[in-house]
Parts: C-alpha cells; structure tokens; sequence
C-alpha cells in the first residue's frame, strides 16, 4: 500500500504509448478516482535527480519543476544517493495499482508535502494528464 507523499518506484510504466522503465514517482493523492472514465488509485509525479549543477539551474528556470533536496526525503528500501532532484509537477501520472508493480521506496517531509500540494495548486501551467497505465 502507499499513500499520499509516499515516494514509490516503478519497475516498468508507459507514457504516450512509449515503455519506460526504473523510475521514481511522488504520490500525489492516493485515493479512487477516475479520469476519461477510467478508474485510478493513485496520482503521481515523476521525480528526477539534478546531474550536474548546470542541469539542475537549467531544470529550475521552469516553474513546472518543483525543487526536492535530498534531505527533504527519507529513502528506505533503496540507498539513498544523496542527490538533490525536481518533480515534474506539470505531469501527472494516474495509476491503476492492480495493474502496475511498485514498491514503496521512502517518503517526502510532510511540510515539504504541504508546500508541494500548494505550489501545484497555485502553479499557472498547463497540466498534462497521463493515463496510459490505466
């Protein structure tokens, strides 16, 4: 099971009809919904890690991608690389958890979890709903 601010890992996902693999996402809200009349347990957002500082200034000049310091997280089932990373709060991934494998692999602070929920709700782009692993 996983819950809001939970940080999860998946094996294997799709996006745009593409199969990508070994990726780390933030749970969002884990609760029944649906969405283009699917339904979906659990809303998402893609996390990555900043490889150089050139890539991590580059990254954050757009407002879509929301800072995470490395010790804004608790990593558990993974060792924790220490690097600093950005979620991708201008995509939202829905996921239907009886068809996907994931493991619950740490979390975000929960004040951390406060302002990130904030900073989407006041962030004035476009969102992209990405419903592929429904």
């Amino acid at each position: 099971m996983c819950k809001a601010g939970d940080i999860i890992f998946i094996p294997k996902y799709e996006k745009n009809g593409i199969s990508l693999s070994k990726h780390s996402f933030v749970v969002l809200v884990d609760e029944a919904g649906e969405i283009k009349g699917l339904d979906y347990d659990i809303a998402c957002s893609v996390m990555s890690s900043f490889k150089d500082d050139e890539h991590k200034k580059r990254k954050l000049s757009h407002p879509e991608n929301f800072p995470i310091a490395h010790n804004h997280t608790e990593i558990t089932a993974f060792k924790n690389t220490n690097k600093d990373g950005f979620l991708k709060v201008d995509q939202l991934f829905y996921f239907n958890k009886e068809k996907i494998n994931f493991i619950v692999i740490g979390s975000v602070g929960e004040e951390v979890f406060k302002t990130l929920i904030k900073y989407i709700e006041e962030l004035k782009v476009n969102v992209v709903h990405i419903i592929d692993n429904l």
